[in-house]
């Protein structure tokens, strides 16, 4: 992976400060220079709580500004090897100046907590976090307050639609093995329903009906195999089920014990932002666990 140039948003939540700690880990390993930055929001602040003694709304706000500038360097403060830049900027709402920001300041990754203050834990990923997902042209790796800070994996899943999204997503996931190696399970779920007829004669899934797909699947994702150059410390896992690809990826990856997922945008049905909200945010809504989300240009 060619990662030079890193972003990580916060705002002092457990869960930011979780993403800031993953984003100086991807620094380190990748010597990607590193922006840290605080978006604040209209009529966020409270300037009252400023002692009494200072006057003048200029000092007032020249004293939040100082405050959160502390709060934004303190988790780098051990870090001096590092090329780190920290960033306060201003806008209506966090989503807003966050993509503002990666839009006047390319990225090639951005790392970010699932939900922060304003976030509530059963939604699992926060406004904020959708929207980068949703509309940041970098990769976006999300990050849940529960996950283990890590750059390489010991077990990721790869969901798997035979698009050519995917082929390119299977080989970014291969880039994240270390010599200790990685376990890596391509899945994918064929999400066609059963005809409810077809319940009467004792079908569950489609592969009552269909028992050949999951082989053929399996044979297309050996061909997709076959054209990387899979490092001999991977082992491959193959995996065909049938369900609601959200539902399944979830079910899968607490069954194996993943610590990752990368996936790409959209492959054979959807088109860009479209098939991310309909199936990319909801694994993310759905796995506690961090997720490498790429988008089409980092797939070519």
């Amino acid at each position: 992976m060619n990662i030079k140039r890193i972003l990580v948003p916060t705002d002092f939540s457990d869960t930011a400060t979780k993403a800031v700690e993953m984003a100086l880990l991807w620094a380190d390993r990748f010597e990607a220079e590193l922006v840290v930055l605080h978006a604040r929001v209209m009529f966020e602040d409270d300037i009252s709580r400023i002692e009494s003694g200072l006057k003048d709304l200029q000092e007032k706000e020249q004293k939040i500004e100082d405050e959160l500038m502390q709060k934004l360097r303190h988790p780098t403060r051990n870090h001096g090897h590092l090329k780190i830049q920290h960033e306060i900027i201003r806008g209506y709402s966090a989503p807003s100046a966050i993509l503002g920001y990666i839009k006047n300041n390319p990225f090639d990754l951005v790392i970010i907590g699932t939900h922060g203050r304003s976030g509530l834990e059963h939604f699992l990923i926060g406004s904020v976090a959708e929207k980068v997902v949703r509309y940041a042209p970098a990769a976006v790796l999300t990050v849940p307050g529960t996950a283990e800070c890590k750059v390489f994996f010991q077990r990721l899943i790869v969901p798997f639609d035979f698009s050519e999204y995917a082929q390119l997503a299977l080989e970014q996931a291969l880039a994240l093995a270390d010599s200790q190696g990685l376990e890596l399970h391509l899945v994918y779920v064929v999400e066609e329903d059963v005809h409810p007829a077809w319940y009467a004669w004792g079908a569950q899934s489609i592969f009552d009906v269909l028992p050949q797909i999951k082989e053929k699947a399996r044979e297309k994702m050996q061909e997709a195999l076959a054209k990387l150059n899979v490092p001999e410390n991977v082992t491959v896992v193959t995996e065909v089920v049938p369900g609601k690809a959200h539902k399944e990826i979830a079910a899968y990856a607490k069954k194996v014990e993943a610590d990752g997922v990368v996936m790409a945008t959209h492959g054979r049905v959807g088109l860009d932002r479209f098939l991310l909200g309909s199936t990319t945010e909801r694994v993310i809504r759905s796995v506690k666990l961090p997720i490498l989300t790429l988008k089409q240009k980092q797939l070519i």
